[in-house]
């Protein structure tokens, strides 16, 4: 048919198809430059990040994350559920690009920094494009998406989940013009991605989602019933290896204590910094972290000013993407305003009634909403405008990228400091970790006031803090409970009681450290728990611990000589109150959820005590062991009464030999010739036989996307090329 055109009709149109495809390259070419520039240390191999939430892991402790990493949390406090297990797919990332001879940092850019970096630029760039299919528009919009403030000063993957949202918006666009299986297979493969790295944001997102679905489809659903439901298995199959635990019991009411927390911060929002969608602790330097509400800059106001003209020029074929996205800004907004007027209350009322809508005690998160909302109305408006004014298209678009680039202003100069910098530990924490590692048998550290942003740990050297402990397991040994922010001088009441001693033994406590202000590379805790010097005066008070010396300069280090192992038995149930004889046993580390141990000679009753976080799920197997068993057989575990807490909050566990020769087959213990017995028992968290489940139907289910996109890949490679002949 190409034939029979005109030839300068011919010729116009590729010289079309290569001005399009000129210009985008240059608009991408320029994003990517952009987000490099600004993130420069993101993309510095050499860079150590950290500031904020985000804290340095060795890579010790990395390298053991792909095989340790599941249900349970072990090197940190005394044990814990995982509430985040999505994560451990990244995690295992980590893990590998260590093993290869990488660092930690390293990974971490690999797999969160530099994607935040670009996607915040590339994914609304995509977005905008397949909205408008216009360049120019798409990279002002563009523009706007990686700088809002949202964007730059947030946590890391709620960072990245914003940056990967359009892409996924994208891709669901692309799925519902199309509907073929091969979109929905690629857009539930990059919705499941974005909910690992974060799933209370995709919850967000997914809102939004199915309202695009709902205001522009609904009348022909039944079109798109058998395409949902193969989004939903396949979304649903990817994420058994955390969906089964969480349904299982014990993550779900690890999750149900996170989201029981009551709300906060409602004066950091107004409707003025929802519409404007600036975050209370954005100074234009380095951002505020004493909870001050900041003022609003005027040159915030330009873009929603802008916005408001999509109500009278927008042309009538985008009537109805335009009245879609203001009601997804104006939902934004009213919910980003939180407690502020107007509708003060919506807020509380949705967090109480709302299903998980108490995952969000503050309101910054449904920034991307609103954000979301402006993308789709800052496209529109801006093609109306272009193709009606270009004149007018050219000030604007230099107007808004101008305001843009004052958001990087604080990137370029480093005065935004944070992760925007790179941050150099002082060698005292080399020192502690060579230390510790070079000691291959179990014991805890207790960081007084709190652990720094750069302490060692690992699964054989766990690491806790004074405020911590204060506040969970150690608070009902306090007298007095106490707001440690606010009553410092009574963080180290725990250590002056009469069982302090025995609390720190059989919790497995052998080294307190206290570490360094360190205000250059924001690990200054002090300003918020008193002063160093107090808690150094304190401890050296002690009798039971002894200050050493291990090479460090400022960072001060305490033993405890008469800690206990991590395993042990006692004839009688432990106790904080008294010190009872104990007995070191074999045991043996295979992961977090898995320990085992050899008994021998038993012959009376005894004690086997661990010295994690009590948790009924917590069981122990004598005999032989199969993790696939825990979820076929009953009865599996020995009794659950004979499980117990001590006052420690830590788990003790009753072995009688005439139970184990009464209720157990001979093949599970070994009787001796003087009437004692041996037995083998595994120690094991229950709930990580459903993640390993799960992890198998997740691995087929990813193998299996993956292999039926590669086929559908070539079916089309195969169908255009024998069409082009």
């Amino acid at each position: 048919m190409l034939r029979k055109w005109p030839h300068n009709l011919k010729i116009s149109i590729f010289r079309k198809i290569q001005t399009d495809a000129g210009s985008q390259g240059v608009a991408i070419v320029l994003l990517l430059l952009i987000a490099i520039v600004s993130h420069r240390e993101w993309f510095n191999p050499f860079s150590i990040l950290s500031s904020g939430d985000w804290y340095h892991w060795t890579d010790r402790a990395t390298l053991e994350l792909a095989t340790s990493w599941g249900v349970w949390v072990n090197y940190v406090n005394f044990g814990m559920v995982n509430i985040q297990i999505p994560f451990n797919i990244f995690m295992a990332i980590w893990s590998f690009v260590v093993r290869i001879g990488l660092s930690f940092d390293i990974a971490s850019k690999l797999t969160l920094f530099a994607p935040i970096a670009i996607l915040s630029f590339i994914s609304p760039y995509v977005f905008s494009k397949r909205l408008t299919h216009d360049v120019h528009v798409s990279f002002v919009v563009a523009l706007f998406y990686g700088t809002t403030t949202y964007a730059l000063i947030n946590q890391v993957p709620i960072q990245f989940v914003y940056a990967l949202s359009p892409l996924v918006f994208y891709f669901f666009i692309i799925a519902l013009e199309d509907n073929k299986l091969q979109d929905w297979v690629v857009f539930s493969l990059f919705y499941w991605i974005a909910v690992c790295y974060e799933i209370r944001i995709m919850y967000v997102v997914s809102f939004v989602l199915f309202f695009y679905f709902i205001f522009h489809y609904f009348l022909v659903y039944k079109r798109y019933l058998k395409a949902f439901i193969y989004c939903c298995f396949i979304t649903i199959f990817l994420s058994a290896f955390w969906l089964l635990p969480s349904l299982q019991g014990s993550v779900s009411s690890a999750v149900s204590s996170t989201t029981n927390r009551a709300l906060f911060g409602g004066g950091l929002f107004s409707i003025q910094q929802a519409f404007t969608v600036f975050t209370w602790n954005w100074t234009g330097s380095r951002p505020d972290d004493q909870f001050v509400n900041q003022p609003i800059q005027m040159y915030f106001w330009i873009l929603p000013l802008i916005l408001l003209m999509s109500f009278f020029i927008v042309k009538f074929k985008f009537k109805k993407q335009v009245i879609f996205f203001w009601i997804v800004s104006l939902i934004g907004i009213i919910l980003t305003k939180q407690s502020g007027k107007p509708f003060s209350d919506l807020y509380q009322y949705l967090f109480l009634h709302f299903p998980g809508f108490s995952l969000f005690r503050e309101a910054s998160k449904f920034y991307i909403v609103t954000v979301i909302g402006y993308t789709g109305l800052l496209s529109f408006t801006l093609l109306h405008i272009k193709q009606k004014r270009p004149l007018i298209f050219i000030f604007i678009s230099f107007v808004l990228c101008s305001s843009f680039f004052l958001n990087l202003k604080p990137l370029l100069d480093e005065s935004a400091q944070g992760l925007f910098v790179s941050k150099e530990p002082s060698s005292d924490y080399g020192v502690v970790e060579s230390f510790i590692e070079s000691k291959p048998y179990y014991f805890r550290t207790l960081w007084v006031p709190v652990y720094s942003r750069w302490s060692f740990f690992n699964n054989i050297h766990p690491q806790t803090s004074l405020v911590s402990s204060t506040g969970s397991e150690w608070k009902n040994l306090i007298k007095k409970q106490i707001d440690p922010l606010i009553n410092n001088d009574r963080l180290t009441e725990i250590f002056s009681s009469k069982f302090s001693n025995q609390l720190l033994n059989i919790s497995s406590l052998r080294y307190v450290i206290v570490p360094i202000r360190d205000i250059a590379n924001d690990d200054d805790f002090y300003k918020d728990y008193g002063e160093r010097q107090f808690f150094i005066d304190e401890l050296d008070k002690l009798p039971y611990l002894q200050r050493i010396d291990i090479g460090t300069t400022e960072l001060v280090v305490y033993e405890n000589a008469d800690y206990r192992p991590h395993i042990y038995t006692t004839r009688n149930q432990e106790t904080i109150y008294g010190n009872i004889p104990f007995e070191q046993v074999d045991f043996q580390f295979r992961n977090p959820t898995e320990y085992q141990i050899s008994l021998k000679n038993i012959s009376d009753p005894v004690y086997v005590n661990f010295s994690e976080s009590y948790h009924p799920d917590w069981k122990l197997r004598a005999g032989d062991f199969q993790w696939f068993d825990v979820l076929t057989k009953k009865d599996y575990f020995l009794p659950d009464t004979d499980h117990s807490q001590n006052d420690a909050k830590l788990n003790s566990f009753l072995i009688d030999p005439a139970y184990i020769r009464q209720h157990l087959s001979k093949d599970q213990y070994r009787e001796n010739p003087d009437g004692s017995i041996d037995v083998d028992l595994t120690l094991y968290f229950k709930p990580q036989s459903y993640f390993y489940f799960g992890l198998i139907i997740s691995g087929t289910t990813l193998v299996g996307c993956l292999g039926y996109l590669g086929y559908a890949g070539i079916r089309s490679y195969r169908r255009r090329k024998n069409g082009s002949v």
